[in-house]
């Protein structure tokens, strides 16, 4: 299987180590805003996510799974083939939800957590790679973020 279009990638910078087991969550939030001076263009709505991970040993996520229930339609929005295959990223506004409170819970650490998630929400435009990585260097009351290669 070839890697996703979209992959993440989270150091927890207090262990000095990958943030092994996370859950994450790939929303697609909608299209690209067209009239930057709306404000209601950037409320966003309640969604499914499409697509579902856990960080691997190494803290990433190189491939999801998808929602089983999505239709047709929404596996065209995000550029899911029917076969279920995503080797083409579409245009639009995405999100990343990454359940950090669980992660520091299970390390024994949830008294110290601030974030007990993490969201992260930007565009893609016309994709000029096929390829877009989101890493996450997170801490128990810091996290920081970058469009990674």
């Amino acid at each position: 299987m070839s890697v996703a279009p979209i992959t993440c990638h989270i150091l927890d910078t207090s262990y000095g180590k990958p943030a092994a087991n996370v859950a994450c969550s790939l929303y697609y939030v909608g299209p690209l805003i067209e009239d930057a001076g709306n404000e209601e263009a950037y409320e966003v709505k309640d969604k499914k996510p499409f697509a579902m991970a856990r960080t691997n040993e190494d803290g990433r996520v190189k491939n999801w799974v998808f929602r089983p229930d999505l239709n047709a339609d929404e596996k065209a929005t995000v550029g899911i083939s029917q076969s279920g295959e995503w080797n083409t990223l579409k245009p639009g506004i995405y999100k990343i939800k990454f359940l950090t409170g669980k992660y520091f819970f299970e390390k024994k650490d949830s008294e110290r957590t601030f974030f007990p998630f993490v969201e992260i929400i930007y565009k893609i435009e016309n994709p000029p790679d096929k390829h877009y990585h989101i890493p996450l260097l997170l801490s128990n009351h810091s996290y920081t973020t970058y469009r990674g290669s």
